[in-house]
């Protein structure tokens, strides 16, 4: 038997809405209007509800979890829902959608397990949702109440065994983070309790076995356990202090965050800095997996920031990403900013033309221009694009934008002036052949352009430079090639890396694992903090 059914008042103000945000799909207040009204039609939402209650329920949450898939909050809210309405299965197919959609949720994670938890789920698959989670949120610096329900469910649900508890912190004792302290106490105090033929794996008992045999020699048992409690007491306190240092200098920087979740409001200028230099340190740490877990957290509070994409991408392109590089400007291109900012797009045209994907290059330039039919940028930067596929159709397809009724007046003068300002350098540059003043400045002319066709014009104007300039006059041309070939490169992936110049290029390296600290590698760490805090609270 139904509850009872939303009154036609209620029906009429749900359809009110729902027509404003058909055609105003950004108006976050709207949509919490809507959603409250929708949950509270006939009394709540129940699986008693009608199916046409149910329908409406269901289609709100779908379309606003589409439109803003960072707000974590409703994919739980939406999860409850299902469970009420359709069991466990309808509830954990809304709890898998909400992870995908913002996977560096704690929150969601956390409320995810404690779903699977509470239905009975067997003990190998909440370790497997675990393992899910510490892979999407675990280097977080706020991480400590997902690492302690983790905790909590191996000393509590799996054994006593205190080898397995000893394998997790192994993995948290060197993540930099709030609460490191609390960990490293509880790492330590097992340790302590074992003997090192215990506290070790097997890779770091047998590192420590060769170095002992190195120094010592053939030693008695007793002398061999002693060197080795030796080792693993420099191990420890040496985790400890590069923990330490890691939080303290990263203190810095999350002391300035004031909001890490999503909201449409914009953030003001001292947080977009604060997040733009945690990101330049980051980088220069040179971990892979740090710098991109800290580009997706920062990307949930700044997901409508342009910039801050095309940084990420060019970081993923730079790291030879591409595939990753092409679902970042993808999320950001089509859910999480306007339709009209175009730089986003244009970048995802240029990572699927190195990719090969010629013709969804192809479909991306389309669909941007039917969009923004006027903007210069793209529009330079499609004839660039079709020029490198067939070089003879550049003069045709700039001469019909030129002719056509699609661009104003100044930027026909842009693209007039362009292909003009090229003929008439080339023209002067015939005349006064050994001017290095305007030899100077036709290259320089040529630099300005950043396709990848661009190449054969700069190089050939390089070439005609250093044949006709006299030789006291190539010096400063040979530089200029010199610093050319060094920061643009000669293809469409230089191209793609000149994205976002403002990036600190880093080569990936393989995450920390725990192991033996030299202690001239401690001595040359560079995180020189001048107070050695601890972060207990």
């Amino acid at each position: 038997m139904s509850t009872t059914e939303p009154s036609s008042s209620a029906i009429n103000e749900w359809d009110r809405l729902w027509k404003i945000i058909r055609d105003v799909p950004d108006d976050f207040n709207c949509w919490e209007q809507l959603i409250r009204i929708t949950e509270e039609e006939g009394g709540g939402i129940t699986k008693a509800s009608s199916p046409e209650t149910i329908a409406r329920l269901e289609t709100v949450y779908d379309n606003f979890l589409q439109k803003f898939p960072l707000c974590f909050g409703y994919w739980k809210k939406y999860a409850d829902f299902e469970l009420a309405i359709h069991g466990e299965q309808g509830a954990e197919k809304t709890f898998e959608r909400g992870v995908v959609a913002i996977h560096n949720s704690i929150d969601l994670w956390n409320q995810y397990i404690d779903f699977k938890m509470s239905h009975s789920a067997s003990n190998e698959d909440i370790e497997s949702l675990f393992e899910r989670a510490a892979a999407c949120v675990g280097l977080d610096f706020l991480a400590h109440p997902f690492w302690d329900k983790y905790i909590g469910f191996l000393e509590n649900r799996i054994s006593a065994d205190p080898k397995r508890l000893l394998a997790l912190l192994n993995r948290i004792v060197l993540i930099p983070m709030h609460q490191y302290a609390r960990y490293y106490e509880k790492w330590r105090g097992i340790r302590n309790t074992m003997s090192p033929l215990e506290a070790l794996d097997s890779e770091t008992l047998e590192t420590f076995s060769k170095e002992i045999q190195q120094d010592k020699g053939d030693i008695s048992p007793q002398e061999y356990q002693i060197a080795l409690k030796e080792k693993l007491d420099a191990q420890t306190a040496s985790v400890y202090k590069s923990t330490q240092e890691g939080t303290t200098v990263r203190w810095v920087y999350e002391a300035e965050i004031k909001r890490s979740y999503f909201h449409v409001k914009p953030l003001d200028k001292p947080q977009l800095t604060n997040w733009s230099k945690y990101l330049d340190f980051e980088e220069t740490q040179n971990n892979y997996d740090r710098i991109q877990a800290l580009y997706e957290r920062c990307l949930v509070p700044c997901a409508q920031y342009e910039d801050l994409w095309l940084r990420y991408g060019k970081w993923l392109s730079d790291n030879n990403q591409l595939e990753e590089a092409k679902h970042a400007y993808e999320r950001a291109a089509f859910t999480f900013l306007p339709s009209n900012r175009p730089n986003v797009k244009i970048a995802l045209a240029l990572i699927l033309e190195e990719q090969g994907k010629i013709d969804e290059a192809r479909k991306v330039f389309t669909a941007l221009l039917e969009s923004i039919p006027n903007h210069v940028e793209t529009i330079l930067n499609y004839i660039h694009f079709e020029k490198r596929q067939d070089p003879s159709s550049f003069d045709y397809i700039i001469n019909t934008y030129i002719q056509s009724n699609q661009l104003d007046e100044s930027a026909k003068a842009f693209f007039t002036i362009q292909q003009n300002t090229r003929e008439l350098y080339a023209k002067s540059v015939e005349l006064y052949p050994s001017s290095k003043f305007l030899w100077m400045n036709y290259i320089n002319f040529e630099l300005g352009f950043y396709d990848n066709l661009s190449k054969d014009r700069i190089l050939q104007v390089f070439i005609k430079a250093r044949t006709n300039l006299p030789a006291e006059s190539l010096d400063t041309i040979n530089t200029l090639y010199r610093d050319y070939i060094l920061e643009r490169g000669d293809s469409v992936t230089a191209l793609n890396r000149k994205i976002a110049s403002s990036t600190t290029t880093t080569t990936p390296i393989k995450p920390n694992i725990l192991k033996r600290v030299a202690t001239d590698e401690i001595n040359s760490n560079n995180n020189n903090a001048t107070k050695q805090a601890r972060f207990d609270a």
